[in-house]
C-alpha cells in the first residue's frame, strides 16, 4: 500500500470533515482575482485531509461536543497546505498529487505570497476562537515547523547530512504538528494537562511514523503511486534516514550514484537503470530495515499514548488502528 487509505475510517466524523471542507472554502475565497485564482488551483488538489480528521477524531474520543474542532481542523490543514506551497518552491517542485505545483505555473513570487497568506487566514482563524492555550499550540508548532525548513535547507546537497539533522527536521516539520492536532483535541474539550499531554504524544508519535513510511515510499514506490517522481528526496537533496543507512554501510558504492544524481541537476529524472541499481544496493545492504523499525516503535508508541486516556470506546477502536495501517502503508 503507497498511499494512505483513511475514508472508511471517516464515518463518525463525516459531517464534521464537510463542515471543514465548507471552512476551507470560505477561507480560501477572495474578491482578489489572482488570490482566488491560485485559492482554486489548491482546492482542486484536495489531499487526505489526515490532519483535520485527527482533530475530530481526536475530540470526538476526549467528548468534545462544540464547533471549534472545526474551526481548527480547517486551521491546522490550512497551515500543512502554506507549508507544502513554501516547500516546493523551495524544492522547486513541478507535481504534488499528480498535479502541476503553483509555482510550475505561476512562478515562485506568486506562490511564495499565496503560501504567507494562509498562513496568515489560518492565524486569524484561530485567534477568532477565543482560546489562548490554543494559539501558544499553533505559534508553537508553526514557530518549529520554520525552523525545521531551515535545518533542511541548511544541510541540502551535503554528504555530511548527520541523523541528528534528519530528525530534528522530522520532529519539527512534521511531528510536532500531528502532536498539536490532537493536543487540540484534548485542550477543547476541557482535558487535565496529562491527558493533553497523552494526546500529544499519540499524535506526536503518529507524525513520526508517517514521515518514516513516507520516507520508505520514496524508495519502494512508483512515481504513479507516490503523485511524484520516486526518488524525488534524493534528487532534491535531501539524505533521509534510508539514504544515511546506504551511505554508512557502503560509502564507496553509493557515493558515486549520489554524486551523478545531484550533478544532473533537480530537474534532470534519474535513468531507470540507476534507479534499479539503487534499489538493488538498498536491498542487498537491508538499509530500509531501521526506518520500518522506527516506524513500527513510533507506531507501538502511539497506542500506547492513547491507551492512558480514558475516552468513547467507538472512536478509541479508529484511534488505535490509524498506526497499523499507517505500518501496512509501508508495505
Amino acid at each position: 500500500m503507497s498511499r494512505l487509505d483513511l475514508l472508511r475510517y471517516f464515518g463518525p466524523i463525516s459531517d464534521k470533515l464537510t463542515e471543514v471542507e465548507r471552512e476551507l472554502q470560505r477561507l480560501l475565497q477572495s474578491d482578489v482575482p489572482v488570490v482566488e485564482k491560485l485559492a482554486a488551483h489548491v482546492r482542486s488538489g484536495q489531499g487526505k485531509r489526515l490532519r483535520p480528521a485527527l482533530v475530530l477524531l481526536a475530540s470526538r474520543f476526549a467528548g468534545y461536543e462544540g464547533t471549534d474542532d472545526v474551526r481548527f481542523g480547517a486551521v491546522f490543514e490550512l497551515v500543512h497546505t502554506a507549508t507544502l506551497v513554501h516547500d516546493d518552491v523551495i524544492d522547486h517542485a513541478q507535481l504534488r498529487r499528480g498535479k502541476p505545483t503553483l509555482n510550475r505555473l505561476w512562478g515562485n513570487t506568486l506562490t511564495v505570497l499565496f503560501g504567507d497568506l494562509l498562513y496568515m487566514q489560518a492565524m486569524t482563524s484561530a485567534i477568532q476562537g477565543r482560546n489562548w492555550r490554543l494559539m501558544e499550540i499553533l505559534a508553537d508548532v508553526t514557530t518549529h515547523m520554520i525552523e525545521g525548513e531551515l535545518i533542511q535547507n541548511d544541510v541540502l546537497f551535503k554528504l555530511d547530512t548527520c541523523r541528528k539533522d534528519y530528525f530534528d527536521i522530522q520532529e519539527r516539520k512534521t511531528a510536532l504538528l500531528f502532536g498539536g492536532c490532537t493536543e487540540t483535541a484534548g485542550v477543547l474539550a476541557g482535558r487535565p494537562a496529562s491527558e493533553c499531554a497523552a494526546l500529544q504524544t499519540f499524535g506526536l508519535e503518529i507524525g513520526r511514523a508517517f514521515q518514516l513510511t513516507d520516507d520508505l515510499l520514496d524508495f519502494t514506490a512508483t512515481s504513479e503511486q507516490l503523485g511524484k517522481p520516486a526518488f524525488s528526496d534524493l534528487r532534491e537533496g535531501k539524505l533521509t534516514l534510508p539514504m544515511l543507512t546506504l551511505l554508512e554501510c557502503a560509502p564507496d558504492e553509493v557515493l558515486p550514484f549520489i554524486q551523478a544524481i545531484w550533478d544532473r541537476g533537480e530537474e534532470a529524472p534519474i535513468p531507470e537503470q540507476e534507479e534499479r541499481q539503487l534499489r538493488d544496493l538498498m536491498a542487498r545492504h537491508d538499509a530500509l530495515a531501521e526506518t520500518r523499525d522506527l516506524a513500527a516503535r513510533a507506531s507501538h508508541a502511539a497506542s500506547r499514548a492513547i491507551a492512558s486516556v480514558p475516552g468513547g470506546k467507538t472512536t478509541r477502536r479508529i484511534l488505535e488502528e490509524i498506526p497499523e495501517l499507517l505500518l501496512e502503508r509501508s508495505k
